[in-house]
């Protein structure tokens, strides 16, 4: 399959001089120009399914989701892709990306001007101050690299700051479940001791160095691109969670957070438990 870009984006694409804290920086064009290739390729190679986009509030909203493939992290482009056929990109969502991958030429560009911005605070209180839709993945590289046998567990590894920035714009919070991924390689181990060996929490913040069986390598060590298996992928919106009636009743920040974050994980794995009963073998779903 062939993608085709306008001169115009594909210009912009190259030369545009993106701020990775703005947001300002997306470009309905070129993410109307993508949106066809993306899905036509998706639902060839990975057969893709989306559901429950109408669960969706109007208004700022923050969109938490399990992470899944490593870096290798497609999901999330099918999902977006699904929401702007919907909508017809009149209410852009802005994920939150890891500074490596902004720091990739060309990618950084085709990411930011798709509406991502730096993984920050200060992005998050951006993108809901200014009314629009946050989508985030707080597991980050600790639960996209959780093992094989745990592909159908939810591990944020404790990071709560998501149910912080909720309650402090008292915004819903719409859990994202995405399964597939994980079985477009096989991890066999997250490699946190080889982390700390290595420091690779200083070099690309990130707590693991996983060993995997994965195309074209054959053994790689480390979060690197990998050219993922065609695992049938699912993703499926949750029905919203409003933090006023989770934490109705609480009375100290802590419970509060601790409510919301048990609340969004709660959802999020009570689909992929139901997953993992449905699907009868790997890769084909």
């Amino acid at each position: 399959m062939k993608i085709i870009l306008s001169p115009e984006s594909a210009k912009k694409l190259v030369t545009k001089k993106c701020d990775p804290d703005s947001i300002n920086n997306f470009d309905a064009d070129l993410v109307n120009e993508l949106i066809e290739p993306i899905k036509a390729f998706g639902k060839f190679y990975f057969r893709y399914t989306v559901e429950g986009l109408e669960k969706i509030p109007e208004g700022p909203a923050m969109i938490v989701g399990n992470h899944n493939a490593g870096i290798t992290f497609l999901e999330p482009f099918f999902f977006v892709a699904e929401w702007y056929t919907k909508t017809g990109g009149a209410d852009p969502i802005y994920p939150l990306t890891h500074d490596a991958m902004l720091a990739i030429p060309l990618v950084k560009n085709l990411l930011m001007m798709g509406g991502a911005m730096r993984a920050s605070y200060e992005s998050s209180d951006t993108i809901l101050s200014n009314g629009r839709k946050l989508l985030v993945f707080p597991g980050g590289n600790y639960e996209a690299f959780r093992t094989f046998k745990d592909r159908f567990k939810v591990d944020f590894g404790g990071h709560k700051g998501f149910t912080k920035v909720s309650l402090k714009h008292n915004v819903p919070i719409v859990p994202l479940a995405s399964i597939g991924g994980q079985e477009t390689f096989i991890v066999l181990s997250k490699g946190e001791k080889l982390a700390k060996l290595l420091h690779t929490d200083k070099l690309f913040r990130s707590k693991t160095c996983a060993v995997s069986l994965a195309l074209p390598w054959g053994i790689l060590v480390g979060p690197f691109f990998h050219l993922p298996l065609p695992a049938k992928t699912e993703i499926e919106v949750c029905d919203p969670i409003y933090p006023e009636e989770v934490c109705k009743g609480l009375n100290t920040m802590e419970e509060k957070i601790d409510a919301l974050y048990n609340a969004v994980t709660g959802a999020l794995q009570e689909k992929l438990t139901a997953a993992s009963y449905r699907r009868k073998l790997p890769l084909v779903g």
